[in-house]
């Protein structure tokens, strides 16, 4: 029979369940892990734990081991045939004995060892996440872009040291939270909860205002007086024509309704476009109609009382 009983050494019985006997197995490693525990005898656990685990984790590995012991039963001893080289688990055997063959850091499934360190943030070494005490969701921040935020765009971002894709949703607002909840493979540990805020990263052009978007709308003085029409980019890419009332003034502002960011009732703010009259540097043809303006017209500049 094989010197190292795999079942004990996880505290499990022979009939144990996959699920149990990983669970069993996480349990412990993250306990005796001696980066961990600082007992003289802890890396040594630590390997019948891990090579328990490299048994019994695999079903077909089990299987020949519990195959192996039922033979050696049937011989009447622990001492014979099976430990030594080539035995399931005494201290030189070919399936991970402590001083066997099975590197008990390199040989670890991957997954595993994620789930390992991973549920630590939830219950806390040595402790699974079914016993762990509740704990408030944890909290972050993440700067985006107006236009990631407004397309609703996929970000590329780091958690518990693994880089997962975290869609935004389309036109999402600064402050917004986006909950995410652990699966064991997206950087959470099963169960643990994220919520993460978001917040939009200063713009060349558009200002927030809440979920409102401003912007300022240069036009020329002709354009003020005579009136026209303006194309106005969106932060999708999009385009929209707005109409330029004759004798607009600095300061008006035109709205485009529910073309800015969504508000937590579902709707949607404005993007307001804020006149500003700009004069361009004129041409020699654009200064002679320019002087011919002034002979035509009344207007005289004088104070007045300042707009507010």
């Amino acid at each position: 029979m094989p010197d190292q009983n795999h079942y004990d050494a996880l505290g499990v019985e022979a009939d144990a369940s996959q699920a149990e006997i990983k669970k069993a197995y996480q349990k412990l490693a993250k306990q005796w892990h001696p980066d961990v525990n600082k007992a003289a005898n802890a890396e040594k656990r630590f390997k019948e734990i891990a090579a328990a685990y490299e048994v019994l984790g695999s079903e077909e590995k089990r299987r020949e081991y519990d195959a192996a012991r039922r033979r050696s039963a049937g011989f009447g001893g622990a001492s014979r045939g099976f430990a030594g080289q080539s035995g399931y688990g005494g201290q030189n055997g070919g399936f991970g004995g402590a001083g066997g063959s099975f590197d008990w850091i390199n040989d670890l499934q991957r997954e595993d060892l994620f789930d390992m360190f991973f549920n630590e943030r939830v219950g806390g070494f040595g402790r699974s996440t079914a016993e762990a005490e509740p704990r408030q969701p944890n909290q972050s921040t993440l700067e985006i872009t107006l236009e990631q935020a407004y397309n609703g765009e996929t970000v590329r971002v780091q958690i518990g040291g693994k880089t997962i894709g975290l869609r935004i949703p389309e036109r999402s607002r600064s402050g917004s939270v986006i909950r995410m909840t652990g699966s064991g493979s997206n950087g959470l540990a099963v169960g643990e909860q994220l919520h993460i805020a978001l917040k939009i990263a200063e713009h060349l052009i558009y200002a927030l205002e809440g979920e409102d978007l401003v912007a300022s709308l240069r036009i020329a003085p002709w354009q003020a007086a005579l009136g026209g029409k303006a194309r106005i980019e969106l932060p999708d890419g999009a385009a929209v024509n707005l109409n330029l009332p004759r004798g607009i003034e600095t300061g008006r502002r035109l709205r485009i309704p529910r073309r800015g960011l969504k508000r937590a009732n579902g709707t949607y703010g404005d993007l307001f476009a804020e006149v500003e009259i700009t004069v361009p540097e004129p041409s020699s043809e654009e200064e002679e109609l320019y002087r011919k303006l002034e002979s035509l017209s009344k207007f005289r500049p004088g104070l007045g009382k300042r707009r507010t």
